[in-house]
């Protein structure tokens, strides 16, 4: 599992416009800036640095140029050229070169008025790829992996499910991969936690917040009470599954207030 985090760019900073080119309709701007602290995100905030882009650049990905995140709103492609990407001493300015339909016309329409001026883009970081202070409150990103870019009507700063900083600290502190856990924490929010996402949660909550081996040793007999009345309950009755599924409710909120 990938875990996606997107950030925006402030709407002064990323110079959004809408140009027609030869009667090619295109919105053009940067979609990140390198040296430059974000918002709070969540208990920390981040630089990106130059040449944070350049390996996934390089990996010919196809990289979508998007409205507002969404994948149903395509506007732009590196792999059929219609979207264009190019790091500079400031940042990595796109170009998207607009397609002839509806929603990219209208959306050509507002923001050639200026009524959308923000840009964003969604990442991935790749084990290593990112440096953190002391005191998890600064994070300088040197490596990402590029999805998408978008313009948005309302940059907020959207984040993971999972916070970047959380999964960074249980990385650095047990030398597993942030996507284990993501994908451990994904599978409590489903419902269907397996005895490897349990033994995983537990160390992370351990381990991230340096709880004591008392709070630990409880999530860790949460967990293997839950493993042992699902096997009493495995019988099909309703009853059972009530019970199994009131454990996992209770187990999923003990973790998430910890995590």
């Amino acid at each position: 599992m990938t875990t996606i985090e997107y950030r925006d760019i402030a709407v002064d900073e990323s110079e959004m416009r809408a140009t027609d080119d030869e009667g090619q309709k295109r919105t053009v701007g940067y979609a990140s800036r390198f040296n430059v602290w974000s918002l709070d995100l969540g208990g920390f905030r981040e630089q990106i640095r130059p040449g944070a882009f350049d390996k996934t650049l390089r990996s010919r990905n196809d990289i979508k140029g998007l409205i507002n995140h969404d994948s149903s709103k395509v506007i732009g492609s590196t792999r059929v050229g219609t979207l264009t990407l190019v790091p500079d001493e400031r940042g990595l300015w796109n170009e998207k070169i607009l397609p002839d339909t509806t929603y990219a016309n209208d959306h050509y329409v507002v923001v050639k008025r200026g009524d959308v001026r923000g840009q964003s883009f969604g990442f991935s970081v790749p084990t290593g790829g990112d440096e953190w202070n002391a005191d998890w409150t600064e994070r300088y990103v040197n490596e990402l992996r590029l999805h998408e870019t978008s313009d948005v009507t309302f940059p907020a700063y959207p984040q993971s499910t999972v916070s970047a900083r959380s999964l960074a600290m249980f990385e650095a502190r047990s030398g597993r991969s942030r996507d284990v856990l993501a994908e451990a924490v994904e599978s409590l929010l489903r419902g269907d936690v397996t005895d490897e996402h349990a033994d995983v949660l537990t160390e992370a909550i351990q381990r991230s917040r340096g709880v004591s081996d008392d709070e630990a040793a409880a999530v860790i007999e949460a967990i293997e009470d839950e493993t042992r009345e699902t096997d009493l309950a495995a019988e099909p009755d309703t009853g059972g599954e009530l019970y199994v599924l009131r454990q996992r409710l209770a187990l999923r909120e003990r973790a998430l207030r910890l995590i």
